[in-house]
């Protein structure tokens, strides 16, 4: 129900109310505008008939992971129950973000447009949202809207979104401060009929003026009048800018309290988010729940944040408000109630929120001990840019001197490609003296450094293996987090070897080890057991395995993650083999492609992508592309001269290639002009099926004419025969 003091503002609900044809509203105010209380106020009016997504923004919303999740998840509240609205999209939360790419949203979209009602989607507060992957993202969803959604945007500056394309096609409904500022009937209502104050036209018309229609000053000026006996003397001295009208209304509300009220308000000005159980934790008290219902039902100061009153914020403004009070009256009181904080927040696994407060209270080495406690379930979820920011609060030197805290670094920063930073703090990790476990439950810092060596193979391929088995040996315990990086890393790290036949064990286990969780591993699991097949000529084990990892793939909707290119590599490394040498190579293109971007990020699975295209683009005539491919191998094999099978492989693919020039001479029988058709058709991507309904045959009559084709061809499968046909000049 909305509060006695809430003013209707009919004006602006039928400006909202004839806008829904429309693509996109953007509220655009300062702080204190009313933009959120206005919308809250059409939701209620509409919702019986008009369902409402609504997303309240924070700055942890600048990682597109966490945003889109978000905006799923307020969707799938207003959608029927029946419908799995959005399922596969939530996944996304495993992956290790790089940047939000436009591979998610157009399922995402197509799933809203089969919604069978309209919506109305709420982003709230996006001037938090300052990423340049979320703008990017959402600029696509805008582009693409499905005609049953309407996208409101409240904002304290405008989105970065293409505002004078979307004004300029009539697709942009506007609400900015002009609009938004209380007229001198709305100012009335909220004085004299709501606030009973009795406030005069002339008086009104000051007032007014002095908050140049601001409805929060406005507010805040009513609360502060009920106790003036002199309420034209008062309006005479409102003025000045909002920051001096801040401090003065903040000091007049907070007097009018009783203590009670006012030091909760104070103390727990800190919290971002209130619940019952956090407020007591901080104060040290009990009976918080209670104190916040009543603060929601008496006044505009606590916001509901869901439907059953379990969690509150403080209006912007008026949580500004507090904290300045609290830092002028108590400022050695702030930093005792941020540690109280954080402990209840990590405690109930609210983690996030935990680093926030250390970080706001400058307790660097709690900051840092968190960071070291929790930064691997925050990247296997996908959320890099979050652990990367949180770094970013630390001083140089607090991370320079901490082993643990220098070793996550260094994880960071090899998965986002950068080798060498990533290795200088490797080296300072090593270097620092750290006695027992870490606080993530890495058993020692040599394990952390051995871990992270075998999984991305810097020093080459005999590195791997060796640093994989020591630590298996370091991490032997069945809880230890790394046990399935482990794995994987010696079965890649064998397969690379060209031990082969051994490397399938410790993958297998790998992945029985990540069937619940850790969606990146696993994908880089399938692939390596899809080039294992390869190898052993299981064909068909082969692409189910790289199948499995890029169905996987698709799930996670990438976000033009590197790691992910493995399942493009090893599919079209399968495909190949099978043939299918037009969907092979755009396969491996488009993993490489990926891979090229973070050219650092580990150089072996480039190799293997390189190597299974140069073949291919020879058997599709394409001699100069398969040079340059091998040449760009060469190139990594100089960096990296402990390559394991790669040499001996670059160079079998360099001696064929030059030897393979067009000849004379006759086959083992020419060609008929039959077998010639059915040997064009071999190079697409068409079934034995298809290509016999081409030539209005039997398939039956294809697969002996296929027969014969390889016999005189001298081939032993669809590959060899196109690379023949090509060298021989017969397609």
């Amino acid at each position: 129900m909305p509060r006695p003091e809430h003013v209707v503002r009919r004006r602006l609900l039928e400006l909202l109310r004839n806008a829904l044809d429309c693509k996109v509203t953007v509220l655009s105010a300062p702080t204190g505008y009313g933009k959120t209380t206005l919308l809250a106020h059409w939701r209620r009016v509409e919702e019986a008939n008009l369902p409402f997504a609504w997303v309240s923004l924070d700055e942890q919303d600048n990682d597109p992971i966490r945003l889109w999740r978000h905006i799923v998840e307020a969707l799938r509240r207003v959608v029927p129950e029946e419908v799995d609205f959005g399922a596969d999209v939530l996944v996304v939360n495993s992956a290790v973000g790089q940047r939000f790419v436009g591979i998610a949203l157009p399922t995402l979209i197509n799933e809203i447009a089969e919604l069978p009602h309209q919506i109305v989607l709420v982003l709230d507060d996006y001037q938090f949202v300052t990423g340049e992957d979320s703008h990017e993202s959402l600029v696509f969803f805008v582009e693409h809207l499905p005609e049953n959604v309407h996208l409101v945007i409240s904002s304290r500056t405008d989105p970065p979104l293409p505002l004078g394309r979307l004004r300029a096609r009539g697709e942009m409904n506007e609400i900015r401060t002009e609009q938004l500022a209380f007229s001198e009937e709305e100012a009335d209502c909220l004085l004299n009929e709501k606030m009973g104050l009795d406030i005069g036209l002339n008086n009104l018309s000051v007032l007014l003026e002095r908050t140049e229609g601001w409805p929060a000053g406005l507010y805040l000026a009513s609360l502060s009048l009920h106790n003036k006996v002199d309420k034209h003397a008062f309006i005479e001295t409102f003025r000045g800018s909002n920051r001096y009208i801040v401090g003065l209304l903040g000091e007049e509300v907070l007097a009018g309290l009783t203590d009670e009220v006012r030091q909760f308000l104070l103390q727990t000005s800190v919290l971002r988010r209130m619940t019952g159980p956090l407020c007591d934790a901080v104060m040290d008290r009990q009976g918080s729940d209670k104190l916040l219902r009543e603060l929601a039902r008496s006044n505009l100061f606590v916001v509901s944040l869901d439907e059953e009153g379990e969690w509150y914020r403080y209006h912007h403004l008026f949580s500004e408000l507090l904290l300045y009070e609290l830092k002028g009256s108590r400022p050695d009181l702030e930093p005792i109630l941020r540690k109280r904080a954080g402990v209840w927040l990590e405690g109930a696994g609210y983690f996030e929120g935990a680093i926030r407060q250390a970080i706001a209270a400058a307790d660097y080495q709690r900051v840092g001990l968190l960071i070291t406690r929790h930064w691997y379930a925050y990247v296997s979820a996908g959320q890099l840019a979050t652990v990367q920011r949180w770094l970013e609060y630390l001083p140089e030197e607090r991370i320079t001197n901490d082993a643990a805290l220098a070793l996550v670094k260094a994880w960071i920063c090899a998965l986002g490609g950068r080798r060498e930073e990533s290795a200088r703090f490797l080296a300072l990790a090593e270097g620092i003296p750290y006695e027992g476990p870490l606080p993530d439950g890495t058993t020692s810092v040599e394990s952390g450094v051995t871990v992270l060596r075998a999984t991305f193979g810097y020093g080459g391929v005999r590195s791997i293996v060796e640093a994989a088995r020591r630590a298996a040996e370091l991490e032997s315990g069945g809880s230890s987090p790394w046990a399935a990086l482990v794995r994987f890393a010696l079965g890649s790290g064998l397969y690379l070897s060209g031990e082969t036949s051994q490397a399938r064990k410790p993958l297998e286990d790998a992945l029985v080890l990540t069937e619940d969780g850790q969606p990146l591993l696993r994908i880089a699991t399938l692939s390596f057991l899809s080039f294992v097949a390869t190898d052993e000529g299981h064909l068909e084990e082969a692409e189910s395995r790289a199948r499995a990892a890029h169905a996987l793939v698709e799930r996670l909707r990438p976000y033009r993650i590197p790691q992910t290119s493995l399942a493009s590599i090893a599919l079209g490394r399968a495909l190949a083999e099978r043939g299918r040498l037009v969907e092979a190579q755009k396969e491996l293109e488009s993993g490489l492609s990926a891979r090229r971007r973070l050219p650092d990020l580990s150089p072996w699975p480039t190799l293997i992508g390189l190597l299974a295209l140069a073949p291919v683009r020879t058997a599709l005539g394409d001699r100069a592309g398969s040079r340059a491919a091998l040449a760009e191998a060469r190139a990594i094999l100089e960096a990296f001269p402990d390559a394991g099978i790669f040499s001996e492989l670059l160079e079998r693919q360099e001696r064929k290639l030059r030897a393979r020039r067009p000849r004379e001479g006759q086959l083992d029988g020419e060609l008929t002009e039959r077998e010639l058709d059915v040997l064009r058709l071999l190079g697409s991507e068409l079934s034995t099926r298809q290509v016999a309904q081409s030539l209005y045959v039997a398939p039956s009559t294809v697969r002996t004419q296929v027969k014969s084709i390889y016999r005189k061809l001298g081939a032993s499968s669809r590959g060899q025969a196109l690379d023949e046909a090509h060298v021989r000049g017969l397609i």
